[in-house]
């Protein structure tokens, strides 16, 4: 009886270096807030300013984030968005940020980072880091784009190396709407599903650590933990088979 051979279809080596060579986007963790939750009396930009969600992934090299809000940014043309983030590491800042606005954050001992941007003009984006006692920038991102819609979405892409973190840290952060006043404070924050001020001038700080992804009263900050390099690594080669299967 003639034995039955199974035959194993060579992987071609520039499949193998592929899989070296990816870098995947690690599947995101959405961050919700209410909308809805601008105090009367402060302008919200045709809804531009309330925030609706923030997704935070990344990749072996970078942190990208996703920040969804509530109105054309394209129609207003007007509106500054900012991310404050705390690496837990370093110099902190428990007042103030790279744009000397009313904004604070005290979580894990203050922030350390700061993303400023605008929609208007075409756009634009900037990064702060907090170091001996006082705030230095602005800095470039990897990347930042926004795409206009019934509700708009604004993405940044943030090195690793930029945030002195790598794979595997954690980092806390928060975001925040406002208007185009120096002296303007947090007209929404992410972490809140209530009105954050009551007028222009603020201020607002972001506290504690919110629990889980949902929005939280308290204003806490949000924490996300960036995957260890063997979960990208296994997420790039299940990405590149599962293709190589479907060609």
């Amino acid at each position: 009886m003639l034995k039955k051979t199974r035959i194993v279809a060579a992987v071609p080596c520039a499949f193998i270096a592929s899989l070296a060579s990816a870098s995947p986007v690690a599947p995101g963790v959405v961050y919700t807030d209410a909308t809805g939750d601008i105090a009367g009396g402060i302008a919200t930009g045709g809804g531009t300013l309330d925030l609706v969600s923030m997704e935070v992934s990344s990749t072996a090299s970078d942190v990208i984030f996703k920040l969804t809000v509530n109105g054309n940014v394209g129609g207003t043309d007007w509106g500054k968005f900012m991310i404050g983030i705390s690496t837990g590491a370093g110099d902190t800042s428990a007042n103030g940020n790279g744009w000397g606005r009313p904004i604070n954050m005290t979580s894990n001992g203050g922030m350390t980072r700061w993303v400023g941007s605008w929609v208007d003009g075409g756009g634009g984006s900037q990064l702060w880091n907090y170091s001996n006692s006082s705030w230095s920038g602005p800095g470039s991102l990897a990347g930042f784009s926004f795409t206009a819609g019934a509700q708009s979405t604004l993405t940044y892409t943030v090195s690793m190396a930029s945030l002195g973190v790598s794979n595997g840290s954690t980092i806390y952060f928060d975001a925040y709407s406002s208007g185009g006043g120096g002296t303007d404070s947090a007209v929404d924050a992410l972490s809140r599903s209530d009105a954050s001020i009551g007028n222009w001038g603020g201020p607002f700080t972001t506290a504690g650590i919110a629990a889980g992804t949902s929005a939280s009263t308290a204003g806490g900050a949000f924490a996300y933990t960036i995957p260890a390099p063997g979960a990208l690594a296994l997420l790039g080669a299940a990405t590149l088979v599962g293709s190589r299967r479907r060609r």
